[in-house]
């Protein structure tokens, strides 16, 4: 015998399932009117490490700032030394300004970071220094989502991943606005692990950077081990590509100075230092540098480093004395 009798249409679907889904409808219409209307703030998503990196650079390019001297390049760039240091260490009529990303970023990506610079500050750039490891030298590939990031900054775009299911989803319902927009100006995100407990939070990794005027730290220790990466550094016929295609971001007057930075003593082959010259001679003849550091170390002693790539924090301070030293010989 039954005990009940259950009288169920196709309507009554729709009836249980629609006011579920009138809440994340909503949501999405204000969200994709408020940035389409420009009534919420423009992006600024910084959500990660890597992004708020990429997106506090981007963000000091475009600022009025003073700086004649400018540092770009790849990550060693960015935590070798504090620039705020540095200027400390130079004459004082000069200002410095790091604007140096990641590896992930290519030098047509730096040449941006510099013409948004010389857009914003006519008139007041009178060095370029172009830093980089022999890694990057070597030709790293770039990372398209991280140029795509930095493109959709420059163009106050929300960054939706089109390239997924889940992507289009996000985009779709307004997740990526939200995040974006609003949660990432007043949520700040924790960093992971080393990161984390050295900086905090992004939004403290952010500060951190505009106070060190666009430097980092690498709160991390380096610890020989086999199997840490190849030795084996060379100039890549890519990268003399992009040198000379670099060369044009520069305005009228402006002097182009090139360095390598170091790399811990115990991780290189006894041939390096002579190997880091024809380097250096290399980029800086297809760059046409007007000048080379070529005084800076090629090596530092292993207790200086975070990484295979990084100086941490002892020898950040260390570097940016000796970094110091050698570009005031070509200062005008």
């Amino acid at each position: 015998m039954k005990s009940h009798t259950y009288d169920f249409k196709g309507s009554d679907l729709g009836t249980l399932l629609g006011w579920p889904l009138v809440l994340p409808v909503l949501l999405a219409a204000v969200m994709h009117l408020g940035a389409a209307w420009r009534l919420l703030p423009a992006p600024r998503p910084i959500l990660d490490i890597d992004r708020t990196i990429l997106i506090h650079q981007a963000e000091a390019s475009r600022l009025r700032h003073g700086a004649d001297v400018v540092f770009l390049g790849d990550s060693s760039c960015l935590m070798d030394f504090s620039a705020k240091d540095l200027e400390g260490w130079l004459p004082p009529d000069h200002r410095v300004l790091n604007l140096a990303t990641l590896s992930y970023v290519d030098l047509p990506a730096c040449a941006g970071l510099l013409r948004n610079y010389v857009a914003a500050n006519p008139d007041r750039l009178r060095v370029v220094v172009l830093l980089l490891h022999p890694e990057m030298l070597r030709g790293i590939e770039p990372v398209p989502q991280y140029l795509a990031w930095l493109q959709k900054f420059y163009d106050g775009a929300d960054a939706c991943d089109p390239n997924t299911v889940s992507g289009r989803l996000s985009c779709l319902l307004g997740f990526d606005i939200l995040k974006g927009r609003l949660l990432s100006r007043v949520l700040p995100v924790p960093l992971a692990k080393s990161y984390g407990r050295y900086y905090g939070f992004t939004t403290d990794l952010h500060r951190f950077l505009t106070a060190q005027q666009g430097s980092a730290i690498d709160p991390h220790q380096f610890v020989p081990q086999p199997g840490q990466g190849n030795t084996e550094y060379r100039l890549s016929a890519k990268m003399e590509t992009a040198g000379s295609a670099f060369r044009s971001a520069l305005p009228p007057g402006a002097q182009l100075i090139v360095g390598i930075t170091p790399s811990p003593q115990s991780f290189v082959t006894a041939d390096y230092p002579v190997r880091h010259l024809t380097m250096l001679a290399d980029w800086s003849q297809c760059l046409q540098a007007d000048g080379v550091l070529a005084d800076l170390p090629p090596t530092l002693p292993d207790r200086f480093f975070a990484s295979t790539t990084h100086l941490n924090e002892a020898g950040a301070q260390l570097y940016a004395k000796i970094l110091a030293r050698s570009l005031r010989q070509h200062l005008r």
